[in-house]
């Protein structure tokens, strides 16, 4: 599959048929006898969602340390059953059991369509195939049966996989009890903009413009493959860097030079509709789902009157925010507003931008670390009949890096935070998990 797979690991591929008939491919790294053997625990399930314009490669880009430094690696060396994602339309997800990748109807879909679709469909895959292992191909005393029937899935999103899970879990309500947790890294729900403001006032004035520039089917189609032939490497990874520099200020300094080699996977296909979807949520800041129309001089009043996720009421399974303080496309009130706040854990990386949160030097120290001491956490204390859990969002504070509560801290609202006196972005990285932490009931 890519760059950091050692050929040992076992790597599988699965086909996900969705119930309007995109085919989508889920990569595999499962728990098997060799973890087993060495005295790896198993945890159970987790599933990987890309961003915009990407695919499940994404997460395996580190070259230095790659077990350590690529979270499905280090997630299954761990003993978890990892899955990865991909879109509609990307290079993995690329058929249709109808339609062609040519017609304009194929390529008709937005963020709802992998909300209502391509989210549930592959977590229910999962759950069945799991299912199906446990009664035709038992591990022989691997593992507990029991423990493999009906498990809940621990869910980690980058990105726009956040939003998509984030938008699945509010339509599909009933999603929420297959999901033991759900950890969001660099999380873009409603963007405040391009960093550029011409190119931002333009699109926002009428995002519809896209389908007149870039017509109505796949965005850039000679993006990941042109370009990559005619320019030399380091010429291209340039290219990269200044556009994202134009569009969103990041200066990348997280990133080291040899791992710019993950810039050639910074795009895969996806639709000029989904971008359009985007930047109408740029121009309202609300996160909607999309507005149809047939004219592109759509009024303001149509685009302000679209229906909203509703992920402040539906979604309820616990969450954690990880996310840059330089990231320009996070706005972290607006989306701790649009979340249920009982529920709510964050933390703020210092001196960090989009993609440091993935591709960063110290991924594994400053992130992945916490994620997987928010998965354990909630692997093991999330039951289906969810109830006043105080103890457990202490125990979970203190789980992620808080040595003492202190009570006199203590306030209804449930969210686990960085000290004011430590938000600014100069503060020591080494302490990025000392918390204080803020309780109330959470309840179902």
């Amino acid at each position: 599959m890519l760059l950091a797979i050692d050929p040992d690991i076992n790597m599988e591929t699965h086909i996900v048929k969705t119930q309007d008939n995109y085919l989508l491919q889920l990569h595999r790294i499962p728990y098997d006898k060799k973890l087993q053997s060495k005295g790896v625990e198993y945890k159970g399930p987790v599933y990987l969602q890309h961003g915009l314009l990407m695919c499940s490669n994404i997460w395996l880009c580190h070259s230095e340390d790659p077990i350590n430094n690529n979270l499905p690696l280090y997630l299954n060396s761990l003993g978890y059953d990892v899955w990865m994602g991909n879109n509609r339309g990307n290079r993995y997800s690329n058929k249709h059991f109808y339609l062609e990748r040519t017609s304009t109807k194929y390529w008709d879909f937005s963020l709802d369509e992998m909300a209502m679709y391509d989210i549930p469909d592959s977590l229910q895959y999962i759950s069945d195939t799991l299912d199906g292992e446990t009664k035709y191909q038992p591990f022989n005393g691997l593992v507990d049966d029991i423990m493999r029937k009906n498990q809940q899935i621990s869910i980690v999103g980058f990105s726009q996989g956040s939003a998509q899970i984030f938008a699945s879990l509010s339509l599909h309500p009933e999603l929420n009890s297959k999901v033991s947790s759900f950890v969001a890294l660099s999380p873009a729900l409603t963007p405040p903009g391009l960093f550029n403001r011409f190119v931002d006032n333009i699109i926002k004035l009428q995002p519809k413009l896209l389908f007149l520039f870039f017509g109505k089917k796949i965005l850039l189609p000679t993006a990941s493959t042109l370009w990559q032939k005619i320019l030399p490497q380091n010429l291209f990874n340039q290219a990269i860097k200044l556009s994202t520099l134009f569009l969103f200020n990041w200066k990348n300094k997280n990133i080291n030079s040899s791992q710019t080699v993950a810039f050639k996977n910074l795009y895969s296909p996806t639709s000029v509709k989904c971008i359009v979807h985007w930047f109408q949520i740029l121009k309202t800041q609300k996160f909607q789902m999309y507005v149809s129309s047939n004219d592109l001089n759509e009024n303001d009043h149509s685009l302000f009157e679209a229906i909203p996720f509703p992920t402040k009421s539906n979604i309820k399974v616990p969450l954690l925010l990880v996310y840059g303080d330089r990231d320009s496309l996070v706005d972290i009130e607006t989306l701790k507003y649009n979340l249920p706040e009982k529920s709510t854990f964050e933390i703020p990386i210092p001196d960090h931008e989009h993609l440091d949160i993935i591709w960063g030097d110290d991924v594994n120290k400053l992130v992945y670390g916490n994620v997987v001491k928010f998965l354990e956490f909630w692997k093991n204390n999330n039951t289906v009949n969810k109830v006043k859990m105080t103890t457990n969002l202490i125990q979970c504070a203190e789980h992620v890096g808080v040595d003492t509560i202190d009570e006199s801290i203590l306030e209804p609202v449930g969210m686990l935070s960085k000290s004011s006196e430590n938000s600014d972005s100069s503060m020591d990285k080494n302490s990025v998990t000392e918390f204080n932490f803020r309780e109330e009931l959470f309840e179902y």
